[in-house]
């Protein structure tokens, strides 16, 4: 009896802890703007890397090999395929976790 009220009570003020940690003040995340500190690698990396054709090639090739293991092991498929359209769209997703946060 004794070890389910322990349980209980972690596991409410583990939610409790939980709830307090995500009702804060919102911040979405902005580009930084050139000359800002961290600009320059921001650049190479999301600008030129992912949304650029080092990006696009990386997520065709992932949903190609997504779509191949489609037919012999769907567990390796399905997320290879999501993966892969996430990182075609990023730019659009983080567009939109910015409009939301």
């Amino acid at each position: 009896m004794l070890a389910q009220t322990l349980s209980r009570s972690d596991v409410a003020l583990t939610a409790l802890i939980a709830l307090a940690a995500t009702t804060g003040v919102a911040h979405a995340f902005a580009a930084p703007a050139q000359g800002d500190l961290g600009y320059d690698i921001y650049d190479i990396v999301v600008n030129k890397g992912v949304k650029g054709p080092l990006g696009f090639v990386g997520g065709v090739a992932a949903f190609l090999f997504g779509v191949s293991r489609l037919f012999s092991n769907i567990m390796i498929g399905i997320p290879t395929i999501v993966a892969a359209v996430c990182l075609i769209k990023s730019d659009s997703i983080l567009q939109t976790f910015g409009m939301l946060i």
